[in-house]
C-alpha cells in the first residue's frame, strides 16, 4: 500500500511543477490525514515551487518518500533531507507535535543557497521573530510592557508609555538522521531577549537572552520520547497575541503555563482515521513556583517542590476529531507534584507537606472556516509555577495558605479569521484564588479582556493592535482594587 502511494506521489509532483498542483495533493492528503492540517496551510500558502518542496520534505519525514524519491520530485539541491520550512501561521497552541505554535518561522532555501548543517552534517533549520512592541498604560501594572494585573491603587497612579524590542526570539530546529528501528531524531533551541535588563546606567534597551525551549526528540510512527526543557503537557494552549509573546496572554488570568525541564511520552493512535487519541506522560522538575532568594547568582538552592524529593508528574489525554475538514481537539490534563515548606516556628525550624496539583481541560473548535472557538478551564492547588497565584501560591509557616493556596479559573477566545490577511481575536479571562488561604491584602482575583486585530502585510511582516483591561481584586481591600487599560502596537518580522 506504502509503494502505491509513493507511485502516485512521484506521478502527481512531476505534473505539479508545470501545472502547481502540489496545493491540491495536499488537500487530498490532508483529507486522508496524511498531512496534518497545519502543514496543509503552510503549503497552501507556499510560492508554487515552494509548494511541491514543503510536499515532499514533509512526506519525507512520516516515511512516505525515501531520500531517493525525494530527490526525485524536487531535485538533489533544493531541499536538505529532512528539512520543512514553515510559513508563519497564527494559532493558539504551544504543545509540540501535538498543534502548532504561535507565530512560526521561515527559512528560505534555494538552489544557491546551501541548507545549514550541523557539526554532523544533518541540517539545521534557523528561525525567529524580530518583535516591536510599543505601549500605553492608563495605570500602574507588575510588568510595564507586559502588563499581567493591576498594583494596588494608590501605589503608582502614574499613565505610562514605552517601546521595547525583548520580545524578540530566535532558535534552531535540528533534523537528524533515523535511529533506533526507524525512529527521526530532531530537537529544538529556542531563545528570546525576556531575560532582563542589564545593571547598567543605560542598560534599560540592553535585553538579556532567556532560555525557552531546549529538547531532544526521537519520533517514530506512533509514540514519542523526550528530554529536555519543553511546554508543559498539562494546561498547553495558549491566546493568540503579539502584545503578549514573551508572556503567554491570559498569564494570572486563567492561563496556566510554563516550559520546564522534562522527560516525555507520546502516544497517538492511527492519524489515518477521522477521530485519533492522543496520550501524553511526563516526568519534570518539581519546582513549584516559589522564589529563593540568595546573596550568589549562581547558586541554586532547593526549593519547595525539590525539598519533595521526587519528580513533578503530567498527563494528558486528547481526542480529535474533524469539524468539517478542520481538526477539533478536546483534551484533559492533570499535574501532581509533592513538596515541603520549611520555616521557622517558636524558634525552630519545621516542615509542613505541599502538594502541587491541578486539572485542566483544553478545547479548540473550529466551528467555521472563518471562526474557532478556544480556551481552557481549571482547578488546583499550589500552582505558582503556572503563574496560578503568582507569588502567593505557597504562604509562608502560621498562615492559611501553609500548603498552598487553591486557585480555579480559565480562559475562553473566539478567533476570526477575515480572509489570508485579516484576523481578529476576542478574548476572556478569569482566576480566583480561594479566600480561606489567603491573607489580608493578597490578590484574590484578577480578570482581563482582550481585543486585538492583526494583519498580514506579507507572509513574513504581521501588524497587530490590541487593547486590554484588567481588574485585579485584593482580599479586604475593597479600596485599593486596581482597573487598568493598556494598548500595544505590534510589528513582527518572522524569518
Amino acid at each position: 500500500m506504502k509503494r502505491l502511494l509513493v507511485s502516485f506521489l512521484l506521478a502527481f509532483a512531476g505534473i505539479a511543477i508545470a501545472q502547481d498542483s502540489a496545493r491540491q495533493l495536499a488537500r487530498i492528503l490532508a483529507e486522508k490525514g496524511v498531512l496534518t492540517n497545519d502543514e496543509l496551510v503552510n503549503i497552501e500558502r507556499a510560492e508554487a515551487n515552494d509548494a511541491v518542496r514543503l510536499l515532499s520534505a514533509a512526506l519525507y519525514q512520516k516515511g512516505i518518500l525515501t531520500q531517493a524519491e525525494m530527490a526525485r520530485v524536487s531535485g538533489p539541491a533544493t531541499v536538505a533531507p529532512g528539512e520543512v520550512r514553515f510559513v508563519p501561521v497564527v494559532a493558539t497552541t504551544t504543545t509540540p507535535a501535538v498543534h502548532t505554535a504561535q507565530p512560526q518561522s521561515t527559512t528560505r532555501q534555494t538552489a544557491e543557497i546551501p541548507a545549514v548543517t550541523s557539526a554532523s552534517h544533518f541540517p539545521v533549520q534557523i528561525y525567529g521573530t524580530v518583535l516591536w512592541n510599543a505601549f500605553y498604560n492608563t495605570a500602574g501594572t507588575n510588568i510595564e510592557d507586559i502588563p499581567l494585573l493591576g498594583t494596588k491603587r494608590g501605589t503608582d497612579p502614574f499613565e505610562n508609555f514605552g517601546m521595547t524590542a525583548r520580545q524578540t526570539r530566535f532558535g534552531l530546529r535540528y533534523q537528524g538522521p533515523e535511529v533506533m528501528g526507524g525512529g527521526k531524531l530532531s530537537g529544538n533551541v529556542e531563545l528570546d531577549l525576556f531575560g532582563g535588563k542589564a545593571p547598567l546606567g543605560n542598560g534599560v534597551s540592553m535585553d538579556l537572552v532567556r532560555l525557552r525551549l531546549a529538547y531532544g526528540r526521537v519520533d517514530w510512527h506512533d509514540f514519542s520520547i523526550e528530554a529536555g526543557q519543553d511546554w508543559a503537557v498539562f494546561s498547553p494552549l495558549n491566546p493568540t497575541s503579539l502584545a503578549s509573546f514573551a508572556i503567554p496572554s491570559m498569564s494570572a488570568s486563567g492561563n496556566p503555563w510554563i516550559r520546564s525541564p522534562q522527560f516525555r511520552f507520546d502516544w497517538r493512535s492511527d492519524a489515518a482515521k477521522p477521530t485519533r487519541v492522543l496520550l501524553q506522560l511526563a516526568a519534570l522538575d518539581p519546582n513549584v513556583g516559589d522564589n529563593v532568594t540568595t546573596t550568589v547568582v549562581d547558586s541554586r538552592a532547593p526549593g519547595i517542590g525539590e525539598r519533595g524529593r521526587g519528580p513533578a508528574v503530567e498527563s494528558r489525554l486528547a481526542v480529535i476529531g474533524k469539524i468539517g475538514d478542520r481538526d477539533a481537539t478536546v483534551g484533559v490534563s492533570g499535574h501532581y507534584g509533592r513538596g515541603d515548606n520549611v520555616g521557622v516556628v517558636g524558634g525552630v525550624t519545621v516542615g509542613r507537606p505541599v502538594d502541587s496539583w491541578g486539572v485542566n481541560l483544553d478545547y479548540t473548535l473550529p466551528l467555521d472556516k472563518h471562526f474557532a472557538l478556544s480556551g481552557e478551564a481549571f482547578v488546583g492547588r499550589a500552582l505558582g509555577l503556572f503563574s496560578v497565584a503568582a507569588g502567593q501560591s505557597v504562604l509562608p509557616l502560621g498562615t492559611p495558605g501553609e500548603h498552598g493556596v487553591l486557585g480555579r479559573g480559565g480562559w475562553v477566545q473566539g478567533q476570526i479569521n477575515f480572509n489570508s490577511k485579516w484576523q481578529m481575536n476576542l478574548a476572556y479571562g478569569l482566576e480566583s484564588d480561594k479566600g480561606r488561604n489567603l491573607r489580608t491584602g493578597d490578590r484574590a482575583k484578577n480578570q482581563t479582556y482582550m481585543a486585538n486585530l492583526m494583519y498580514k502585510l506579507t507572509p513574513h511582516i504581521t501588524w497587530a493592535w490590541e487593547w486590554r483591561r484588567f481588574l485585579t481584586d485584593y482580599r479586604n481591600q475593597q479600596a485599593v482594587n486596581a482597573i487598568g487599560d493598556t494598548a500595544n502596537m505590534a510589528i513582527a518580522y518572522i524569518f
